[in-house]
């Protein structure tokens, strides 16, 4: 007697199991991107409104293969030329992932340095140190070292901005033909 209530509930058991429906797979959740870096993009963009709400006099400074050239520039060629600046630091955001942070303490230049080291040979910027005063942890300055090509040439570039008085802008382009040229910009607006 006892023998057949357990097959009367096997038999329950094995129809039920029968009748499942496969579960359900769950929609893939985004992930949301939590990596904190130093934000660069605000940095620049308060650059460019304090100079465009100033009347200072600006000045680009061009060294060209040793030749040197220098000219006022407008607001607008300022801004044009500071983009250089956001378009390195919309690649930095994009390949993100691909960098790893270090900070330290430099005592010598009284600076706290934020570096962002890519971890990837084929992202265009390759690194970035942001200082900040370390009395006053306010941006004292931008260095964004980039390689990248172009066609057949190889551009390695430099790019430094000073707050509040100046940046630059400096390439090495070579080929594999071999031929090479250097070129220097530097922007002033209040670097006395």
């Amino acid at each position: 007697m006892k023998i057949a209530p357990l097959f009367l509930f096997l038999f329950i058991l094995i129809i039920s199991s029968c009748n499942n429906e496969p579960p359900k797979t769950q929609p893939a959740v985004k992930v949301e991107d939590t990596a904190k870096f130093y934000p660069l993009k605000d940095f620049i963009n308060e650059q460019v409104r304090y100079v465009d709400l100033r009347n200072f006099p600006i000045y680009k400074i061009t060294v060209r293969d040793a030749k040197k050239d220098s000219v006022t520039i407008s607001k607008d060629q300022f801004i044009a030329l500071a983009g250089i600046f956001l378009n390195r630091e919309a690649s930095f955001t994009k390949e993100k992932a691909s960098f790893k942070e270090s900070v330290f303490n430099d005592q010598s230049t009284g600076s706290i340095t934020f570096n962002y080291q890519s971890t990837n040979s084929k992202t265009e910027v390759q690194a970035i140190d942001v200082l900040l005063d370390e009395q006053t942890n306010i941006v004292k300055r931008i260095f964004i070292r980039s390689e990248y090509n172009r066609g057949d040439t190889t551009v390695r570039e430099q790019c430094n901005w000073k707050a509040n008085k100046s940046f630059q802008v400096n390439r090495t382009l070579t080929t594999k033909g071999g031929y090479a040229s250097d070129e220097r910009n530097y922007i002033n607006w209040n670097d006395k």
